[in-house]
C-alpha cells in the first residue's frame, strides 16, 4: 500500500471516529474509491498504431477506439478493466476486428486522454449514454457487450437497465468477472471493508445479472489472483440466459485467459448467434 492511501485511510478512520463534515467525508471518500479501482493509464495513444481500421473519436470527453463492422455484423463495445489504457487491449481489438466486428473501445474518465476524474457513477453514466448512441457512431443498433474486469460490471449494468432494455444486446463476453466490488474488496483488501461496506452502487453484478437474459460467455482463469474464480461461478449460476458458456481454464490467471483455447469456442459461440 503507497503512501498517500495509507494517509487517506488513516484521514478516513479519524473522520470516521468523530464525526466528519458530510462534504469533506464524501470528498475523502471518492479519493479513496479512485486509489482503490482505478488504476488507469492517462498516457493517450493513437489507435492507428495498434490498427489502421481503429480511428480515435473525442465523446462527450472521452476518448473512444472506433472501426465500423462489416456488413451483417454488430459492433463490440468494449469496457477495459482498471489497469493501463486501450492501447494494452489492442490485440483483442484486433481479433474482433479480424472476424468482421465493429469496435467502440471506451476509455474512462482519467485513462488514454479521456478528460475528468473517475467515479461509479461517472463511468456508468456515460457507458449507459455511450451505449444508446452507438447506433449513431456505427451505423447499426447491433450490440455485443463485453466487459473485462472492472468493466463487468459496467457491461452487466448497462444490460439489466434502460439502454439494454430499450436496445437489448446481441451477446455479453465478460472476462474475470467480479460479483460486486464490495465482494472484491472483502476478499482482497478487507482493510478497505469499513469505508465501501455501505456502498451498494458498487457494480453489484450478483443481483444485476438476474435481469439479464442475453446469450452470456465467461471466461475466468481459476488461478486468478486480482478476482477470484468463484466469483465468475457464481454470476455463472444466476445468470438466467438460455445461452450460456463458462469458460473455465485451471492454469490461466487474470489476464492470461485470453489465450487460444478459450479464443476458439468463443469464436464459434459467436459465430452460432451472428452467423459467420
Amino acid at each position: 500500500m503507497n503512501k498517500f492511501f495509507l494517509m487517506v485511510l488513516l484521514a478516513l478512520t479519524f473522520l470516521v471516529a468523530t464525526g466528519p463534515n458530510p462534504a469533506r467525508a464524501e470528498s475523502l471518500a471518492s479519493t479513496a474509491e479512485r486509489k482503490a479501482f482505478y488504476q488507469f493509464n492517462p498516457k493517450r495513444v493513437d489507435p492507428a498504431q495498434v490498427d489502421k481500421r481503429l480511428k480515435e473519436v473525442t465523446y462527450r470527453g472521452l476518448v473512444l477506439w472506433v472501426a465500423k463492422s462489416k456488413a451483417g455484423k454488430p459492433t463490440v463495445m468494449y469496457m477495459p478493466g482498471s489497469g493501463g489504457n486501450l492501447h494494452a487491449r489492442g490485440h483483442k481489438f484486433r481479433w474482433f476486428l479480424d472476424q468482421g466486428y465493429g469496435v467502440v473501445a471506451m476509455s474512462y474518465p482519467g485513462m488514454g486522454g479521456s478528460k475528468g476524474q473517475p467515479s461509479r457513477q461517472k463511468i456508468q453514466s456515460l457507458a449507459d449514454q455511450l451505449y444508446r448512441d452507438i447506433p449513431k457512431l456505427t451505423g447499426s443498433r447491433r450490440i455485443v457487450l463485453m466487459g473485462e474486469s472492472l468493466g463487468t460490471g459496467v457491461a452487466v449494468a448497462i444490460a439489466a437497465a434502460g439502454p439494454g432494455r430499450t436496445n437489448p444486446p446481441t451477446a455479453i463476453i465478460l472476462q474475470a468477472p467480479y460479483t460486486s466490488l464490495v465482494d472484491l474488496t472483502a476478499a482482497k483488501n478487507p482493510i478497505l471493508l469499513p469505508f465501501i461496506a455501505g456502498r451498494t452502487d458498487l457494480w453489484p453484478s450478483k443481483q444485476y445479472i438476474k435481469s439479464v437474459k442475453a446469450p452470456t460467455f465467461i471466461m475466468h482463469g481459476e488461478k486468478d489472483r486480482h478476482v477470484p474464480f468463484q466469483m465468475g461461478q457464481t454470476l455463472y449460476r444466476l445468470s438466467p440466459a438460455k445461452n450460456k458458456v463458462l469458460a473455465a481454464r485451471a492454469h490461466a490467471g487474470h489476464t492470461s485467459i485470453w489465450r487460444k483455447n478459450v479464443l476458439r469456442p468463443l469464436r464459434k459461440w459467436l459465430e452460432a448467434i451472428h452467423g459467420k
